[in-house]
């Protein structure tokens, strides 16, 4: 530690190149941080996504609506425990940026349906049943938007006019629901027939249909069934299990994990060389200090950990500083308001996974140079040779 501030000379000796190697190093780690935490955030939902329940869509595509009839027929079928339509408005609450979810389904069914993860007070849930505009609003989107029982709040629909063209809703918050994980309670659930009854186009229809079964062991079956019952309909099915849903979401996308690992592991790669070059620089610019420090009596081993320490704290330093902004801003960029998606996090493993990357891109690129200076022949280097 004596000599810490020879490093910060070193380091020093040329700021730019120095601060555009450490921003490279920052950069490098931040993508590092933010797309391993995505990519675990993408496994924990489809490890949390059940097996035994069933979400039902248009077969054409996903975002196309089915007839509301659709759900009393469903719940006819044997296996089915519960069935229920799931209407969905996207709009804003004050200015176009601040996006809010409602959801227009049987309140009752829908925490009886999701009773595992999704509570709220029975009293509430009654009071929302028995006011037309009653909602129960998610605990973190109360605690974003700073709103409390009581409040009525103004929405502006994005996909949902009245017949008289307008497209502003009024809701008035009787409760509040708490979700695991907590930052995914981001809904406003109301009454389906609140968002139904003015609509001017799409009445009567549902974005999608949530199926609890009697028994889980009867998923295949009683998905097969439910879309054998509408397979002559003009409103054909395609039913799946909560986790077959969502992989089938991501695959549309690509193998996601692949993709990021892949992206990764090109930076990382760039990012060796970038720092072994730049070290190398420094060191060749520096040979006849370090022949003189080793003449006014450094050891050689003093000057190769001299050399070390400068690679450790160039790249370990700007990289924690990296995985530290990405567990800063990854939940921010993540969380998108009022969809009821979990913000990702970076977790501990990825933050302690970097840091070993970075310790070993340091040792790559600065052994090597260590090495070199404690072999530094002090004549030799002092002739220029």
């Amino acid at each position: 530690m004596k000599y810490l501030h020879l490093v910060w000379a070193a380091l020093r000796r040329k700021p730019t190149r120095t601060l555009l190697t450490s921003l490279s190093i920052f950069m490098a780690f931040f993508l590092f941080g933010v797309l391993q935490g995505v990519n675990v955030g993408i496994g924990n939902m489809i490890a949390e996504a059940k097996v035994n329940r069933l979400l039902v869509a248009s077969r054409v595509n996903i975002g196309t609506p089915l007839p509301r009839a659709h759900v009393a027929r469903i719940a006819a079928l044997p296996g089915v425990k519960e069935a229920i339509g799931i209407s969905m408005m996207y709009g804003t609450y004050q200015q176009p940026g601040n996006g809010v979810l409602a959801v227009g389904t049987d309140i009752e069914a829908l925490f009886r349906v999701y009773s595992e993860m999704m509570t709220a007070p029975p009293e509430q849930i009654a009071a929302a049943v028995r006011m037309r505009s009653g909602v129960i609003v998610g605990r973190a989107l109360m605690r974003q938007k700073g709103w409390k029982i009581g409040d009525r709040i103004p929405v502006h629909a994005l996909n949902l006019r009245k017949a008289d063209g307008s497209a502003d809703w009024m809701f008035d918050i009787v409760g509040i629901y708490d979700r695991d994980p907590e930052d995914t309670a981001m809904w406003v659930i109301g009454n389906y027939d609140y968002l139904n009854e003015p609509r001017g186009a799409g009445k009567d229809t549902v974005f999608e249909i949530v199926v609890s079964l009697t028994d889980p062991a009867r998923t295949a079956q009683v998905a097969q069934a439910i879309d054998d019952l509408f397979a002559n309909s003009p409103n054909q099915t395609v039913t799946q299990t909560e986790r077959d849903y969502i992989e089938s979401l991501l695959s549309q996308v690509g193998d996601i994990n692949f993709l990021v690992n892949g992206i990764v592991g090109a930076v990382l790669f760039a990012l060796l060389f970038l720092t072994a070059n730049t070290m190398a620089q420094s060191v060749r610019e520096r040979i006849p200090e370090l022949a003189v420090l080793k003449t006014l009596g450094f050891t050689d081993n003093a000057v190769q950990w001299l050399v070390l320490t400068e690679a450790l704290l160039l790249c370990v330093g700007a990289a924690v500083a990296g995985l530290v902004a990405a567990i800063a801003v990854l939940p921010l960029i993540s969380n998108r308001p009022g969809l009821g998606i979990a913000a990702m996090h970076v977790p501990h493993s990825v933050f302690g996974a970097g840091a070993v990357f970075a310790l070993l891109v340091a040792l790559i690129s600065g052994v090597p140079l260590a090495r070199k200076a404690r072999r530094l022949d002090i004549a030799a280097a002092l002739a220029g040779r």
